[in-house]
């Protein structure tokens, strides 16, 4: 027996060691000899257990796309009816003027859209003179954090469902090795608590699971986190625009703590177009939602059609609308809806497509949407409802602050009550919430919002109510205010009034005249004078006509152009004569450029005749705006520019390439490229090659706001030069403040450009003194700076200046 010690007692020696070599040296030959099938068997097991993993988590991945691309199909006011890709036009965003840019060596290339920046808050006349933009794939491929921007209605959430949509497919960019996974949240779905130290992907996890079905829900967790550590989710968040700025916040702090954690990942969020206070430094770039053009406009009438006769037609009775040719009635409606936003559009559609049109107006079309949906009870209930929200503050309304008896799980089957977490309730569609909001707080002949409230949804309420009821206190109560005001904000905010407010109504004419003192003061900012003439066009008032025609006689540039392009804008068709004059005789090239836009947008055969002798006889600069103007118009211009591709006149060929390439139709690029290829002389020929590249490659882009000045290039060489260094925080500002006083003009620009992204108070004393500057590039970055400030929720003092009596008329007949 062995002892206590083993078989060899307590002693280890010579024996002892010779039969452990023995042991050894068996053992060693056994695994030698054995080690391929260890080998196998652990390579076999590692590549089950993996392919076991991939099955896995590709079926999550299946599952997920299938049930994201099912929810993004149905955000849209129309989804009783129609799937999204049935009818959407492909959003896009409208393209930022270029960033100031010392180092830049090259010149940026220049259209007859110079005349037309784009404006961050205003982007009406873009629509109708087809302002450059960007299609939502540059801005994937791009990677940057953007927000896109837009009143309500105009799109934006369409555009998260169709980027979703898309990237649910496995549609993926050709130099991406993996496709994106999208993330598709509503910001009122998310439920923050910033006083824990929780990781900022929770919240994601948890709102995505509760909208996930049963059997995907578990695997929830583990195939979000994979692709956020890998860096290949985009987070599409929408709603950041039904935020206050009190609760813009906690969402801005969120978002910075997700992308210092996931720093690869990709966010795109639906956001206002101002007040976007912390949202800029959590580092989201806003950039406007394009508006839509003549060309979308048609087309989607075209797709709403055929969609409509698929669909729901064949259920109709017999002898109903459904009889009448859908040509007809699309060929009625697009001479009545020029400028809307793609939701009062697809309602005003709706209605003449189910023959319960109300009205040429906007409320007309609510009226008759609401009427399809809920009872005149729950009608009823539902306004309530909406004042309970608008008054309340706040995105969504808890259900205990409800009116009672509001019947949240009718108007939730209804489509109009989204169900939030938290026993909350939000409107599906916030423009609707206003409108319901707006009759409600009619009939109480009570008030309380503020006539300046900043907050979208009851911005979106007063410009119904003023349409609705009475808001000649209100009106005044912001005239007073822009006396005062440096940027004329206040006035501003009243002019989105103007389109659905009476005719008669004192407080119109009020609110026009100011706007047309402001269009027609060269003093003031290039800015602030385009955005109210947006604002007077917008107001379709045939009186403005008479402001336009007066400024286009003016001596100064600024007047002309801006009078040109607000009479093409209202397409007074009497200015046709006017117009062509200014084409053909004006010694300044912008304002042709703009006599020539003004005369494609008003399309009548006199002013198109104008553009074709302009594009065959006028000198080489002429033919070019002729041409990029006659893109403008889908029907005629596009013949038009067809026709002159094939002519014998040399330069008459090389201006219609320039205008083709501002066709959004494949046909066009093809025409194009065989001109690259075929024309018999090179300068057409390099014409066309240019114009492709800039197709391709356009020249115009987002970029990201500036986070960080020390780390700004141009100003970096600038310090250089001065023989010092950027350090961050206030050193830097100091350098910049140094810019502002000794650099170029150029540097004094991106100076100001930086500014207004930094959101902080310290140089606002320096942008009012460049107000006041004889320079107009200064004059006018300054303006834009201040906004962006503003709009960062930065506040602005007050700033008295000399201001004609609202009574006097400058230009605007009674």
């Amino acid at each position: 027996m062995f002892g206590p010690f083993g078989p060899f007692g307590m002693r280890f020696d010579w024996p002892e060691f010779f039969v452990g070599l023995a042991i050894g040296a068996v053992l060693a030959f056994v695994l030698g000899r054995f080690f391929p099938v260890f080998s196998w068997l652990q390579q076999t097991l590692g590549t089950r257990i993996e392919a076991m993993r991939a099955s896995m988590m590709a079926g999550a991945r299946d599952v997920y796309r299938t049930e994201v691309f099912a929810r993004a199909e149905t955000l849209h006011i129309a989804r009783v009816h129609f799937a999204l890709q049935e009818v959407v036009i492909a959003p896009s965003l409208l393209a930022p003027p270029p960033a100031a840019d010392p180092l830049r060596t090259e010149p940026l290339p220049e259209d007859s859209l110079v005349v037309l920046p784009s404006l961050p808050d205003w982007t009406y006349l873009s629509g109708i003179y087809r302002a450059h933009t960007l299609p939502l794939a540059n801005v994937l491929r791009s990677r940057l954090h953007v927000m896109i921007t837009g009143e309500p209605g105009s799109g934006k959430t369409t555009a998260l469902a169709y980027i979703a949509s898309r990237l649910a497919q496995g549609e993926r960019e050709p130099d991406e090795e993996a496709a994106r996974v999208p993330v598709l949240i509503h910001v009122l779905d998310l439920e923050l608590d910033l006083s824990t130290d929780d990781d900022p992907l929770d919240p994601i996890i948890s709102a995505i699971q509760k909208g996930a079905s049963s059997g995907l829900a578990p695997r929830i967790p583990s195939y979000l986190r994979l692709h956020f550590r890998s860096g290949n989710a985009v987070l599409l968040l929408d709603g950041l625009d039904e935020l206050t700025q009190e609760d813009q916040g906690p969402v801005s702090t969120w978002i910075s703590g997700l992308l210092d954690q996931f720093p690869e990942i990709q966010v795109i969020a639906a956001g206002p177009e101002d007040s976007y206070d912390g949202l800029v430094q959590a580092g989201l770039a806003p950039v406007p939602i394009a508006p839509w053009t003549a060309h979308d406009v048609r087309l989607f009438l075209d797709r709403w059609a055929s969609a409509w006769q698929q669909h729901v037609v064949p259920d109709l009775p017999k002898k109903q609308l459904g009889s009448i040719d859908p040509t007809l009635i699309n060929g009625w409606l697009i001479g009545t809806v020029r400028g809307l936003t793609p939701l009062e559009l697809t309602l005003r559609a709706w209605a003449a497509h189910a023959g319960d049109v109300r009205g040429p107006s906007v409320p007309d079309s609510l009226e008759a949407f609401l009427a399809r949906f809920v009872s005149p009870d729950e009608r009823e209930r539902a306004a309530a409802a909406a004042r309970a929200w608008v008054e309340g503050h706040s995105g969504a309304i808890a259900d205990k602050d409800l009116p009672r008896g509001t019947p949240t799980g009718d108007l939730v089957e209804a489509g109009i009550l989204i169900r939030r977490p938290g026993g909350r309730f939000s409107f599906a569609q916030p423009a609707v919430g206003a409108y319901l909001a707006a009759q409600a707080l009619v009939d109480s002949e009570e008030l309380s919002l503020k006539a300046d409230d900043r907050w979208h949804p009851a911005r979106t309420t007063l410009a119904f109510y003023a349409g609705l009821g009475d808001a000649g206190a209100l009106a005044e109560g912001l005239l007073n205010q822009s006396e005062t005001h440096t940027l004329k904000t206040p006035v501003l905010l009243g002019a989105r009034w103007l389109r659905d407010a009476p005719r008669k109504s004192a407080w119109r004419s009020l609110l026009l005249r100011g706007l047309a003192r402001i269009a027609s003061t060269m003093s003031y900012p290039y800015g602030l004078r385009l955005r109210a003439t947006h604002a007077l066009v917008r107001a379709h008032d045939p009186q403005v006509a008479a402001l336009f025609t007066r400024m286009i006689k003016a001596d100064a540039r600024s007047s002309r152009v801006l009078g040109a392009l607000g009479l093409g804008g209202m397409q007074e068709l009497e200015s046709v004569e006017a117009l062509s004059a200014m084409l053909e005789q004006d010694p300044d090239l912008r304002v042709r450029q703009a006599a020539a836009l003004g005369l494609g947008a008003i399309g009548n055969d006199a002013a198109l005749e104008t553009l074709g002798r302009a594009l065959l006889e006028g000198e080489e600069v002429v033919r070019l705006a002729a041409a990029e103007a006659l893109a403008v118009h889908p029907d005629e211009g596009y013949g038009m520019l067809r026709e002159a591709i094939g002519l014998d006149n040399l330069m008459t060929r090389r201006a219609a390439v320039f205008g083709l390439a501002r066709i959004p139709e494949a046909w066009a690029v093809d025409q194009l490229e065989l001109v690259q290829v075929e024309d018999s002389q090179w300068v057409v020929r390099g014409a066309a090659s240019e114009a492709l590249e800039r197709h391709q490659h356009p020249s115009w882009a987002v970029t990201a706001p500036v986070q960080e000045l020390s780390e700004v290039p141009w100003l970096i060489e600038f310090a250089a030069r001065e023989g010092l260094g950027v350090a961050p925080g206030q050193a830097a500002f100091e350098m910049v403040r140094r810019a502002l006083s000794t650099g170029s003009l150029e540097e004094q620009l991106a100076a100001m450009e930086a500014i207004g992204w930094v959101a902080s108070e310290e140089f606002v004393l320096e942008l009012y003194k460049f107000l006041g500057s004889e320079e107009v590039h200064l004059r006018d970055a300054a303006y834009e700076a201040l906004w962006r400030l503003e709009a960062a929720g930065v506040r602005l003092p007050e700033r008295v200046e000399r201001a004609e009596p609202y009574s006097e008329n400058p230009g605007v007949p009674d």
